[in-house]
């Protein structure tokens, strides 16, 4: 027995002394994250489900944003968002090219993110005055659903009453009509679609798009998709109000921002887009507890752009004062490049 003891007790040592002349691994250096990098993971990570970011006792808080960058900026890393907006001309899939490989960089980071989209549909690249019949609209959809079958939200058009951007603009019932066709196609709890993202302007057109819509939806519940841009900018809800009062369900607002400027009706202005952020994160969500979701646009301005500018940073990547404003709002510190706080605008 004590000969037996004594053999385990020597075979032990040595074992140990194994472990301790070993040499310690080389710790693999991780490659830097690229858009190619993260989608070369992405179809082994899975959506998330939760959502960090939010306002206490209001809606969660995504970002509409459609460049795939935006994703791998260490500032938006931290900021706790997990869902994004992004527009999608409705017939990019059955088109092909540059287009598609465009939309996959921008979906499969966003899966290798764990990043959850809500792709909203909107008028072609190729002519934006086409409006599609109802079976090549459905079509398409299901041509989207094939290349990208983990997408899991959809709004059925943007900005659907504006007929200065859309084709769907003067044709509410051609809209409704696409709206019961996707929604067919996710019935029994396979997607989630929208209805639209209706641009809330006070408009008598807006008024009379907006019945006619309704009476060719079809049976409910829904929920209603809102643009918001020309309330908030106006330190308003007057025309959200009356959305709400025209409308039952749940409503995710799927784009709203502070503007810096558009066009010639808001010059450029850093103190009145700071203000607007402010009322934007503060006082508009507490119109209705029935706005579920806001999803703010947009995260970096974009050079060359002379139209709309709501960006939380600047060309140059400078945090505006806008951005402090939307992150405090969230309860959080504004999030830093490596080495520091970027100066403001």
């Amino acid at each position: 027995m004590r000969l037996r003891i004594a053999l385990l007790l020597i075979v032990a040592g040595l074992v140990g002394a194994w472990f301790v002349a070993r040499p310690a691994a080389v710790e693999e250096k991780k490659p830097k994250d690229t858009v190619a990098a993260v989608q070369a993971r992405a179809p082994d990570l899975p959506v998330a489900n939760t959502e960090i970011a939010g306002l206490a006792g209001g809606p969660l808080i995504g970002l509409a944003d459609n460049r795939p960058e935006t994703m791998l900026d260490p500032r938006f890393e931290q900021s706790g968002i997990k869902r994004m907006r992004v527009l999608v001309p409705y017939d990019d899939i059955a088109r092909g090219g540059i287009r598609v490989r465009y939309l996959d960089s921008w979906l499969q980071t966003a899966r290798g993110r764990g990043i959850e989209p809500l792709v909203s549909f909107y008028r072609s690249y190729q002519d934006r005055h086409r409006l599609p019949s109802v079976e090549t609209f459905r079509r398409d959809f299901r041509l989207f659903r094939k290349r990208y079958p983990w997408v899991r939200y959809f709004s059925t058009w943007d900005e659907a009453n504006f007929p200065a951007a859309q084709p769907t603009g003067n044709n509410p019932r051609r809209t409704a009509q696409f709206y019961r066709a996707i929604r067919g196609d996710c019935s029994r709890g396979r997607c989630t679609v929208i209805t639209a993202g209706f641009r809330a302007d006070g408009s008598a057109h807006s008024a009379r798009w907006l019945s006619e819509f309704k009476r060719h939806i079809g049976r409910g519940p829904h929920i209603w998709g809102l643009v918001s841009h020309p309330d908030v900018n106006r330190f308003q809800s007057v025309y959200t109000q009356d959305f709400l009062r025209e409308t039952r369900g749940p409503v995710w607002v799927t784009e709203v921002g502070a503007i810096h400027f558009f066009g010639r009706g808001l010059r450029p202005s850093i103190p009145r887009q700071t203000r607007a952020m402010r009322y934007l994160m503060s006082a508009y969500p507490r119109v209705s507890s029935r706005i579920e979701r806001m999803y703010v646009y947009h995260w970096r301005a974009a050079r060359g752009d002379s139209l709309f500018d709501s960006a939380l940073l600047s060309v140059e990547g400078e945090a505006r004062p806008a951005y402090r404003e939307f992150f405090s709002a969230l309860g959080k510190p504004a999030p830093a490049l490596p080495g520091g706080q970027v100066r403001p605008e």
